[in-house]
């Protein structure tokens, strides 16, 4: 198994935050998991393979890591293997914990993990309840299928709901929320990534997430647009770069300091942008400056 990668900061890369400045909302490398620090970005296809804003981290995060437990629950995986971090962030890109997800993509498919990611119990013994998990999975299948179904009826409605919502007629403080929550973002997620458990590899973009995608996106351009109207931020862009949490809290008290965290937040997107994260890595993965 690979070495631990603890760099944060390779030399080649800029002062990404200002001296003494931390910033754990939205974090350069997220701290990897301790007993499963392999990750993986090759499960997010498009719209979320690219760089995550903080407005869209502090939206997705929490669902990402809400539709892998969901599916872990229903077939039934041993909680003695789960993770305590499922998804992580590294220099605007999203990735997943690599040894979660080849357990629950090798249960699906009925075929034995990846050792070098799921280590093999070794002896009889010790190896039967790997044994019984497998069997577990494969006999609750049918469980995830309809709860895969009930999602994609959930979502349906809910963005039928919202296809008619005309962001003006929103207060700030509902725009600030955002239109969709954390558990209608976990029934938008449920079938995009359930396709990529059952069918590994290039598979369309979904439609409904992208769907998702634009209405939050529309909802944060119109409190962009509030927010530089009363001079709580510069331009209406900068909205891109406050949290949900922010986004409130600017609401709220106007301060001119979300300004100064947006510009510098917007300066390291900028910086990530000029180099490549790996597919998978172990721990924080070492970024590569793009060829010219």
């Amino acid at each position: 198994m690979p070495l631990v990668d603890e760099l944060l900061d390779p030399p080649f890369l800029p002062q990404l935050l200002p001296e003494g400045m931390n910033d754990p909302a939205y974090p350069i490398s997220t701290p990897p998991d301790v007993m499963y620090p392999g990750q993986t970005r090759e499960p997010l296809g498009a719209p979320l393979d690219g760089i995550a804003t903080p407005a869209m981290w502090s939206r997705l995060g929490n669902p990402i890591e809400q539709t892998q437990i969901e599916f872990w629950l229903v077939l039934g995986l041993q909680p003695r293997v789960r993770p305590t971090r499922w998804v992580a962030i590294h220099y605007g890109r999203i990735a997943l914990n690599a040894h979660a997800w080849e357990r629950l993509r090798a249960r699906i498919a009925g075929e034995a993990p990846d050792p070098n990611l799921v280590e093999p119990a070794q002896g009889f013994f010790a190896g039967l309840p790997d044994r019984i998990e497998g069997l577990r999975a494969r006999l609750r299948t049918g469980s995830l299928d309809r709860r895969l179904e009930l999602a994609c009826e959930r979502r349906e409605r809910a963005l039928e709901r919202l296809a008619l919502l005309e962001p003006g007629d929103l207060d700030a403080g509902e725009l600030a929320r955002g239109p969709l929550d954390d558990r209608t973002w976990t029934e938008i997620l449920l079938p995009w990534l359930g396709e990529r458990l059952y069918a590994p590899g290039e598979i369309e973009p979904d439609a409904a997430l992208r769907t998702a995608v634009a209405l939050e996106q529309r909802c944060n351009a119109e409190l962009g647009n509030r927010l530089a109207a009363r001079r709580t931020l510069a331009t209406p862009s900068q909205v891109a770069y406050l949290t949900v949490e922010e986004r409130i809290r600017a609401v709220l008290d106007g301060s001119s300091e979300w300004a100064e965290l947006a510009a510098v937040r917007q300066e390291r997107v900028e910086q990530f942008t000029k180099f490549d994260v790996p597919r998978v890595f172990w721990g924080r993965p070492r970024p590569e400056l793009e060829k010219a």
